[in-house]
């Protein structure tokens, strides 16, 4: 497995707990406080948002080196 191809992987697993978060979170607050839930929840999804991008980059960094 490559260096790229490793960071890849921490980068995926990262994104999963990640979401992980955002699911509990979801859990703890919602329905009873949407307000509260929507305020939290933006810094794991401006997160999520940055691992994405960079999972694309990596990927297609992974497959021309292929």
């Amino acid at each position: 497995m490559t260096t790229k191809e490793t960071i890849l992987d921490q980068t995926v697993e990262q994104l999963e707990r990640m979401n992980d978060a955002l699911i509990q979170l979801r859990r703890d607050l919602m329905p009873e406080q949407p307000r509260k839930f929507a305020i939290l929840a933006e810094g794991p999804l401006e997160e999520i948002r940055r691992l994405q991008i960079e999972i694309e980059r990596l990927t297609t960094e992974v497959a021309t080196a292929a």
